[in-house]
């Protein structure tokens, strides 16, 4: 009790997040952490 159930995956990805400070690198991990799957930011892709 108290224990976290152990999560069988398929895959095990590694990926390494970089850019300048206060771009929302930490958002994107805390988000996948917590298992968010939309983030409340928009999106602007150069425009």
């Amino acid at each position: 009790m108290g224990h976290d159930p152990i999560r069988a995956y398929d895959f095990l990805l590694k990926f390494l997040l970089v850019g300048d400070s206060d771009v929302g690198k930490g958002e994107i991990l805390e988000s996948l952490q917590d298992g968010a799957s939309e983030s409340p930011y928009g999106y602007n892709l150069g425009e």
